[in-house]
C-alpha cells in the first residue's frame, strides 16, 4: 500500500473544512482535483472515509480512525523536511553520542560548548553506559559516536584515541598512607576497598579481598567511588583527571599501574564517516585531549 502525503494533506483539509470546495480553497487546488485525490486515498486504503451529511461531508469510523495518523504523519514529513533543509545549510547534521560515566561528568561539559561554538545548531543527544554496551548500540546503528575506556583500539568504523585512561587507587593520605607502598593487587588486602561494581563475567576484587579487610563499598559509578575515597572510608580505583589540584594533594596512590594499553577512544559508527563529520569527530578528540 502506497500513502501519498499529498493525499493525506488533502484528507485532512477535507475533515477540517467538512466540504471538498473549502478544503480546494485552502489548498489551492480545483474541487475535482481534491475528490479525485480522496477517491485515490480511498482506494489505496480499501475504505470509505467520508460520507455525505447534508451539504457536506462527514467522517467515516476508518475517516475519524485515520485523522490523528495523518497529522501525525505530516508532522513528522514537515519535520524532516526542516531537518534535512538545516542540514543541508549547515553540511552537518545532529549528533548522538554515548560516553562512560567518568568522561561525562568530569571531561565532557567544557568540551560540549566549544564544540557548539565551533558548528554552529549542533545538536548533541548525549548517553552515558558503560563501554561494552556503548559499542553494541554503535553497531545497532544506534549511536553516531562513543566515548569508550578500551584496552587497544575498539573494533568500530574510525576510531581515534584522546588520552590514557589511568585507573589508580587512592585513598586519603591521612588515613592510608601505606598505599603508596602498594605495588601489587594482594597488596590491597589489608585495605577496605571501594569497588565500581563488576559486570557479568568480570572479577570483582571485592569477592577475594573483603573477608580480610571486613569493610568495603560497592558503588554504582566512578563518581561515587571518589566522593567516598575523599571522605576516608576506603581505597578506591579512580581516574587523575576526575581530581582537583587540591583533591589530589589529600590522596595517595598505589604504586600498581594499570593496563598501559587502556586509553579513551572516540570511536565512530558507519554513518559518520563523511569529511564533516570526520572533522567534528577529530575536535571532539582533540578537545578531549585538551581538557586532561
Amino acid at each position: 500500500m502506497y500513502l501519498d502525503l499529498d493525499h493525506l494533506e488533502a484528507f485532512i483539509a477535507v475533515a477540517d473544512h467538512g466540504t471538498v470546495t473549502a478544503a480546494a480553497k485552502t489548498l489551492h487546488l480545483t474541487q475535482p482535483a481534491v475528490s479525485r485525490t480522496l477517491k485515490l486515498l480511498e482506494e489505496a486504503l480499501g475504505v470509505d472515509l467520508f460520507e455525505r451529511a447534508g451539504r457536506g461531508l462527514a467522517l467515516t469510523a476508518a475517516g475519524r480512525a485515520l485523522v490523528p495518523r495523518a497529522r501525525r504523519l505530516l508532522a513528522e514529513a514537515g519535520e524532516l523536511r526542516r531537518d534535512l533543509a538545516r542540514v543541508g545549510t549547515r553540511r552537518y547534521h545532529d549528533v548522538r553520542i554515548g560516553t562512560v560515566d567518568s568522561v561525562a561528568t568530569f571531561l565532557l561539559p567544557p568540551v560540549l560548548g566549544a564544540l557548539r561554538d565551533a558548528y554552529p545548531g549542533l545538536e548533541v543527544k548525549l548517553f552515558t553506559a558503560r563501554t561494552a554496551e556503548l559499542l553494541q548500540r554503535l553497531r545497532d546503528g544506534l549511536l553516531d559516536m562513543a566515548i569508550v575506556a578500551y584496552s587497544g583500539p575498539p573494533a568500530a568504523a574510525r576510531v581515534v584515541p584522546t588520552v590514557r585512561y589511568d585507573l589508580r587507587y587512592y585513598g586519603r593520605r591521612d588515613r592510608f598512607p601505606d598505599l603508596a607502598d602498594v605495588t601489587s593487587e594482594d597488596g590491597l588486602r589489608p585495605f577496605p576497598l571501594i569497588q565500581l561494581e563488576a559486570t557479568a563475567n568480570q572479577p570483582s576484587l571485592v569477592d577475594t579481598h573483603a573477608p580480610a579487610a571486613g569493610t568495603f563499598a560497592i558503588a554504582q559509578s566512578l563518581a561515587s567511588v571518589k566522593a567516598l575515597v575523599l571522605a576516608g572510608f576506603g581505597v578506591g580505583a579512580i581516574l587523575d583527571f576526575m581530581l582537583t589540584a587540591t583533591e589530589a594533594c589529600e590522596l595517595v596512590s598505589a604504586a600498581l599501574e594499570h593496563d598501559p594499553d587502556c586509553w579513551l577512544y572516540v570511536a565512530a559508527g558507519p554513518m559518520w564517516l563523511g569529511a564533516t563529520e570526520a572533522a567534528i569527530m577529530d575536535q571532539l578528540a582533540a578537545r578531549l585531549a585538551a581538557v586532561r
